[in-house]
């Protein structure tokens, strides 16, 4: 009876490594894909940026054009992180519009001069222009909705 135990054939020791290895590896893809997924939850610009409004002669650098239809900004960076672009968020009376900007790039203590159309005609005076930085800590663009400068009695050009 042991001689007929011993005469059957098992699981090859080449398969049984390569089951291990395989076992190894999705395993691994798993803990990295939720390690990778908390990074991104706390990496949600837990940096200040340190973005400001320009101000010059005491007057915040934001204003409408009503003549042109255009807001015109004036965007300061701090010296904590490159900025890879922003969403200029603009709430009028009638409707609410957004606008990405990625050409926005600035990189440490930079500046960026920008503008967006905007028709009063359609969407109302301007109630609230808020613009939000995004970033790239990692791998992938954040955007930081907590540090947004907002501007509300926006002035006329």
């Amino acid at each position: 009876m042991d001689n007929k135990r011993f005469g059957k054939a098992g699981i090859a020791p080449i398969v049984a490594t390569l089951v291990l290895v395989v076992f190894a590896v999705v395993f691994g893809v798993v803990i990295m894909n939720f390690g990778r997924a908390a990074v991104q939850q706390e990496s949600e610009c837990t940096i200040d940026i340190g973005l400001e409004f320009s101000e010059i002669g005491g007057q915040t650098e934001i204003c409408f054009d009503r003549a042109k239809e255009i807001i015109r900004f004036t965007v300061e960076n701090g010296v904590n992180m490159d900025v890879s672009g922003v969403t200029v968020n603009v709430i009028g009376t009638e409707k609410a519009e957004s606008f990405d900007l990625s050409d926005a790039k600035m990189s440490k203590a930079a500046v960026y001069l920008g503008d967006v159309g905007y028709n009063v005609g359609s969407n109302g005076e301007i109630r609230q222009i808020k613009i939000v930085p995004k970033i790239v800590p990692f791998d992938e663009e954040v955007i930081c909705s907590k540090q947004a400068l907002t501007a509300e009695n926006v002035r006329d050009c």
